[in-house]
């Protein structure tokens, strides 16, 4: 539904309409709160002929999500492509870890999806919403604290007056900056590259990943041969592999796989970004709460970024909704502090192991890599361990929000 400006005092505001920001949009919708999602772009639109640059390893308990909310059959129309097989080594030390959904007993390991078929089919819930209203094309300016709700005001000129705030705008977040939550940020001296590449030996379902003496990089499925590609490197090597021609960059890419993909023998335009990684002080202020990349960012070492937002909604969305069936104020410190040591606490852990996955394996010590290498292969022997590890990357273990139970279903 779009923005009208009719005096009203919504239950929560969601600043940011990324995936974080729109799924929990809405899932308060469906629980009949009255929302607004203030949206710094347009309304987002999948091309069903061209492939975004930027996709996500979505796991179970996303897909779950997903289903609770009514969307992924709409999801999978477009276009998702499930996989199967996980491989990952180390180059230096030839140390591997391999996981495959039958070992798991599960019927697949998670689904490489786009930014964009997402999105778009989040925004066709929420216009599908009558109690969810969306200002496109705005950013958060301002906020005011009353005595018994925000006034926030926007660079569009909208003003929006609500019981609870929630930021979901980024890793630079202006609702975080706002409400003068600190930040601890940890400096990669990284950037990315993420390309759409081919491979003259793809199976279409089997996610590779290689620790190098200079990087880490990733291949993930997509249909028809198509690979979407995440490079992590020092900056110096980044602008090196930028630098570089196409046929060069692809049989940079080929050397790196060892050819266990086939050759590289196409990639498209080029993207590169910063790699930050960052767990906010507080998730919480008064009357406002933080969720997704506002609140932390990972390294892309395990597809878990987007996944750990997904899981924030839908925490959120659970400690609220059972608040004020307990006639308690949604926007009380109590409340809020539930979700905070709940979330807080779950992502610590994440953001913490990755940070050590980084010594091990993004190290230029060579130490580190051959103990990390061995480490892969220690742990592909040992089978319990290899499940819990898969089973937390699939969100299948931990402590999850209800509607994202192991029980529930996630099916392709």
């Amino acid at each position: 539904m779009i923005f009208g400006s009719k005096g009203e005092v919504f239950d929560v505001a969601i600043s940011g309409g990324g995936i974080a920001g729109s799924t929990l949009a809405g899932l308060l919708g469906l629980q009949g709160f009255n929302v607004c999602l203030v949206n710094a772009g347009s309304k987002p639109l999948w091309n069903p002929d061209q492939y975004h640059p930027r996709v996500n390893a979505v796991n179970h308990a996303s897909i779950r999500i997903f289903r609770h909310l009514g969307v992924w059959e709409d999801i999978r129309s477009k276009r998702v492509n499930p996989y199967y097989q996980m491989k990952v080594w180390e180059s230096h030390t030839k140390g591997v870890i391999q996981f495959e959904a039958k070992e798991m007993r599960v019927p697949h390991l998670g689904a490489i999806v786009e930014n964009t078929v997402l999105t778009s089919s989040l925004f066709d819930l929420l216009e599908r919403q009558p109690n969810v209203s969306v200002i496109d094309n705005s950013r958060l300016k301002g906020v005011l604290v009353n005595d018994d709700n925000l006034d926030l005001h926007t660079d569009s000129g909208h003003q929006v007056q609500c019981r609870l705030l929630v930021g979901a705008d980024g890793v630079n977040s202006i609702s975080r900056s706002l409400s003068n939550i600190g930040l601890k940020e940890y400096i990669s001296g990284q950037q990315a590259i993420v390309a759409e590449v081919l491979a003259d030996s793809h199976d279409g379902h089997t996610a590779w990943q290689v620790f190098l003496p200079n990087g880490i990089v990733a291949l993930l499925p997509l249909e028809k041969g198509k690979y979407s590609l995440v490079w992590s490197c020092h900056d110096e090597h980044c602008r090196t592999l930028m630098a570089l021609d196409d046929v060069a960059f692809c049989e940079a890419l080929t050397a790196s796989f060892e050819e266990r993909t086939g050759r590289i023998t196409n990639a498209g335009k080029r993207y590169s970004f910063v790699l930050r990684q960052h767990q906010a002080e507080s998730y919480i202020a008064d009357r406002v709460v933080l969720i997704g990349d506002s609140a932390h960012s990972i390294l892309p070492l395990a597809g878990l970024g987007a996944n750990m937002g997904l899981l924030d909604a839908a925490s959120l969305s659970q400690v609220i909704g059972e608040s004020r069936k307990r006639g308690r104020d949604i926007d009380s410190r109590t409340v809020l502090r539930r979700y905070e040591r709940w979330r807080k606490g779950e992502n610590a852990l994440v953001l913490n192991s990755m940070r050590g996955f980084k010594f091990l394996f993004g190290s230029r010590i060579q130490g580190s890599r051959v103990i990390g290498g061995a480490g892969l292969s220690l742990v592909n022997r040992l089978k319990p361990v290899k499940r819990m590890l898969a089973g937390f990357a699939m969100g299948d273990v931990g402590d999850l929000p209800l509607i994202c139970s192991a029980s529930r279903n996630a099916d392709i």
